[in-house]
């Protein structure tokens, strides 16, 4: 079934790229494992997944896959919580949710004690909703600025989650937003050609988010059905 689905999903994605004349390589594919348990988790790899993302640390050591092909990496795309940085740096790959500077320190901290460099994206708050972590729009810039000075720490670019809706295309305003924001900054020598990456959209909303830049969607029930 979730090799199934899996090709469904990049046939949309295809479709979505060549609407606005991107190229589909372009567009990889987070497997948003939350609540899915280790065998589906499995199953996922085994159909081509490279990329499974969890929200909780806990949950990632626990369910973490006994199978582990060359290639596979795991990204954080839940809140880091400062008291399990030092967990989340010896389990991951990647940080998507860096929202502020006390965690991208305590990464980098905790980064250089493993000897190694942790690939990071800058969460933004782009709907600015209360309840949502990431950085504002306005601070951002600060942020970006002090993880580039963080010797453990390698930037890729920026991620956000906009605010719900049934709609799809509501949240394209928000998606635009954030690409436009990389390309002001990418114009302005803030991040550099290798930090362009924009994660951004879910299994309701990712064909607009591929119409609006992204570069990785974070789908979880269009692939491995409900939990």
């Amino acid at each position: 079934m979730i090799a199934d689905n899996l090709r469904a999903i990049k046939a949309r994605i295809r479709d979505a790229a060549r609407r606005v004349h991107r190229d589909p390589d372009e567009i990889r594919i987070v497997a948003a494992a939350k609540g899915q348990g280790r065998a589906k988790i499995e199953e996922a790899i085994q159909a081509g997944v490279t990329i499974i993302g969890h929200n909780y640390v806990q949950e990632a050591a626990s369910e973490k896959p006994t199978i582990l092909p060359a290639g596979l990496s795991f990204h954080m795309i839940g809140h880091l919580q400062k008291n399990k940085v030092g967990k989340a740096v010896g389990l991951f790959d990647v940080i998507e949710t860096v929202d502020d500077g006390d965690i991208a320190a305590a990464l980098d901290r905790r980064a250089g004690e493993a000897n190694r460099t942790m690939g990071v994206m800058i969460q933004v708050n782009v709907g600015r909703e209360p309840q949502k972590s990431g950085v504002s729009l306005e601070g951002a810039e600060a942020l970006i600025s002090l993880v580039r000075r963080l010797p453990y720490l390698r930037l890729m670019g920026l991620m956000t989650m906009p605010p719900f809706f049934d709609q799809p295309e509501r949240a394209r305003p928000f998606f635009a937003a954030l690409r436009d924001l990389r390309d002001r900054l990418v114009t302005r020598g803030l991040l550099t050609a290798e930090m362009r990456e924009l994660s951004m959209g879910m299994t309701g909303d990712f064909e607009v988010a591929v119409e609006e830049g992204a570069t990785l969607v974070r789908i979880g029930t269009a692939l491995f059905g409900p939990r």
